[in-house]
């Protein structure tokens, strides 16, 4: 599979369980951003057929975050569907998500950049050529390598 859109990356957290853990590959979910500040901005900053790879760690205290699913955004904008704590949503197709029930199998941040990346407070999107000084061209040495290394850590090659 081509991650030619593969552009950002979005922590994702739940104290208590895997977030979007149901979510089933092929399937269309709403991905959550906070209900705060300058948030529908960053959930809008994802162009239709943008990919989004999720990280999040298990418990808060975790020492690893792990890459859990990648996701297609496929409507134009956020909305705005309550005012509760996680009240904005993109649309999203599921494109991989991990195997909840081996630990060991979910890649961790580490394996996925190459690096252990300081993984920011929030959720909000951010760019893959931003993330620590643009490091992901630093180390890979383009985009497009990166994103072939990522669908190959996601079994997303094809045969």
């Amino acid at each position: 599979m081509n991650l030619e859109n593969l552009k950002f990356v979005k922590n994702i957290d739940d104290p208590e369980r895997w977030a979007y853990a149901d979510w089933q590959q092929g399937s269309q979910q709403r991905l959550h951003w906070a209900n705060a500040k300058g948030d529908i901005t960053n959930a809008d900053k994802a162009d239709v057929g943008d990919l989004i790879l999720l990280v999040q760690k298990f418990f808060p205290d975790s020492p690893e975050t792990r890459v859990t699913h990648l996701v297609k955004v496929i409507n134009t904008s956020a909305e705005t569907i309550g005012d509760g704590d996680w009240g904005i949503v993109r649309k999203v197709e599921v494109i991989w998500v991990a195997d909840f029930t081996h630990l060991a199998a979910i890649p961790t941040d580490k394996d996925v950049f190459g690096w252990k990346r300081h993984r920011p407070q929030g959720t909000k999107i951010v760019k893959l050529e931003n993330l620590k000084d643009d490091r992901v061209s630093q180390l890979w040495h383009s985009l497009e390598i990166f994103q072939r290394h990522v669908a190959s850590m996601l079994g997303l090659t094809e045969e």
